[in-house]
């Protein structure tokens, strides 16, 4: 059948157009519009890496720069003023313009490139603002959409805009009519809004650790390739620490670390999540506004929307926390922490309430995060337990089989580790099978998996567009398959039911589901 001309279906990939060449863009229609001149002093920020280098080297070296140390750091600020010139005439001949339904974006000098992409393809428009555009007044504008072609798999960005042209320019391009979900926000549309109780739950996270050992892994290989050796660099720490001793040099390192990286979890979550708002505007739309050095305002299309997740890290998850994330389509990007950012809808938040935000987000009560689930068979208990202890005694097998040729210092590390990762591995299998558990509820089919990170997805029953059954060799042996519902939101495009005895998964599929896989089941 025939369809008219500039419609689209919702879940289709986008069919923007988009031209290289030196074809000038059209000249009819609504003028084009530039960038903000400011962008021209934003751009001063690429001086800042050779300056900071510098800077480090001389306080390291007590301002001895030798004619080699002259001539690294003449190159690498060589580098970024090339790559500053670059990025600016990228920036120079970007034009962009709203016309009729299309977001049309031309740039480029030598290779010029024309883009034209529907209004009712973007998924969302995110506005953020790191400290160089906030001290010049101008902000950052990505169009998130459905296509796959060019750029950030399809995404377009306009940097240096006005706030207020960026927020009229999100309100042009979301313009859609009042969705009906039911919701219990406040008047005002607000959902949720930072409480600093929440800062229990920020130092929470490894990042904070793993942080501060990634940047002192990089001053050590900066130094290094400045001739300053990282042996050094380690004396003068254990000198400043006041210890002799080898073990009270780890311990008390370790307790530096520790201490340091909590501090810097809860630095960087609280820089991430200040003046935190998390409401829904008069379009239905979702909007999350925070950040104190990066201010960010990123907005989900309420026509987007396909369900809602609980995630629960491991250590958010023993403090009794969550957070709530949005399934949603065009949120499937190439690289995992963009795609975290752009769903995650609260910081840590207790557990309780993040039930509460699912249920006015999704438009059900009570909350489909909550609803008892259906527990699976035995069977994929011991799948996990055995699967822990092959890893565990294939890890520890390497040191074993290594210490019978070389020392037997390996064997005693073999077995030791063995005793510890044994008990450990089994726990977590544990864990994961108790994490085990799906069910049909409403409007809503809900799944729950993982252990490292525990997901409770609950995803629209309309949105689900097939299914996938997946049967290895072992879950044959015992009986068990992974149902996976597939549907357009989603990094990997489906939510799966993992090890669920088969005949129970296809009743779940055919229930959540009627009629799409009926005509593949034998009910004899």
């Amino acid at each position: 059948m025939n369809r008219p001309a500039g419609t689209h279906r919702p879940d289709a990939p986008a069919t923007g157009e988009q031209h290289t060449g030196p074809a000038a863009p059209r000249e009819s229609g609504p003028p084009w519009r530039r960038l903000d001149n400011r962008l021209l002093l934003v751009q001063l920020k690429w001086l800042i890496p050779p300056a900071l280098s510098t800077a480090f080297y001389a306080m390291i070296t007590l301002g001895r720069l030798d004619s080699a140390a002259f001539i690294r750091l003449g190159l690498l600020t060589g580098v970024f003023l090339m790559l500053m010139l670059w990025r600016l005439v990228q920036l120079l001949t970007t034009r962009y313009r709203v016309a009729g339904d299309l977001l049309e974006v031309h740039t480029g000098l030598v290779g010029r490139r024309h883009r034209s992409i529907p209004c009712d393809r973007i998924r969302g428009v995110d506005i953020t603002a790191d400290p160089f555009h906030r001290v010049f007044g101008l902000v950052v504008v990505k169009i998130t959409t459905a296509q796959r072609g060019g750029g950030d798999n399809g995404d377009t960005q306009l940097e240096a805009l006005r706030k207020d042209e960026a927020h009229e320019l999100r309100r042009v391009l979301l313009r859609r009519a009042a969705t009906s979900a039911t919701t219990t926000a406040d008047d005002d549309g607000t959902i949720a809004r930072m409480d600093w109780a929440w800062v229990r739950y920020m130092p929470l996270t490894c990042w904070g650790v793993l942080g501060i050992a990634i940047l002192f892994g990089m001053a050590l290989r900066l130094l290094d390739g400045f001739g300053v050796k990282p042996e050094k660099v380690l004396h003068t720490l254990v000198h400043l620490l006041g210890t002799d001793l080898l073990w009270q040099t780890i311990v008390v390192g370790t307790v530096a670390v520790l201490a340091i990286g909590t501090l810097a979890a809860v630095a960087m979550s609280a820089e991430e999540w200040w003046g935190y708002r998390f409401e829904r505007d008069d379009d239905g739309n979702l909007a999350v506004n925070r950040g104190l050095l990066t201010t960010r305002s990123l907005s989900i299309d309420a026509c987007r929307m396909r369900g809602i997740e609980i995630a629960e890290p491991l250590l958010l998850r023993l403090g009794g926390g969550a957070q709530v994330a949005a399934v949603a389509t065009g949120l499937d990007k190439a690289d995992d922490s963009e795609v975290t950012k752009l769903k995650t809808l609260t910081p840590g938040i207790p557990r309780a309430l993040a039930d509460d935000i699912a249920a006015t987000v999704a438009g059900e009560q009570p909350s489909p995060t909550t609803v008892p689930l259906t527990a699976h068979p035995r069977a994929a208990l011991r799948r996990r337990h055995t699967r822990a202890a092959l890893t565990v005694l294939g890890t520890c097998a390497v040191p074993a089989v290594l210490g019978l040729f070389l020392t037997p210092v390996l064997l005693h590390i073999a077995w030791i580790s063995a005793l510890v990762l044994l008990p450990l591995g089994a726990w977590l299998a544990t864990d994961a099978y108790r994490a085990l558990g799906h069910t049909v509820r409403g409007r809503h089919l809900i799944t729950r998996y993982g252990t490292f990170k525990r997901r409770t997805v609950a995803l629209q029953r309309d949105s689900v567009i097939g299914w996938k059954i997946v049967r290895s060799p072992t879950q044959r042996w015992a009986g068990l398959a992974t149902v996976m519902a597939t549907t357009a939101a989603g990094k990997e495009g489906a939510y799966p039911v993992y090890d669920v005895q088969l005949g129970e998964g296809l009743a779940f599929a055919d229930e959540a589901v009627p009629h799409l896989l009926a005509p593949f089941l034998d009910r004899g």
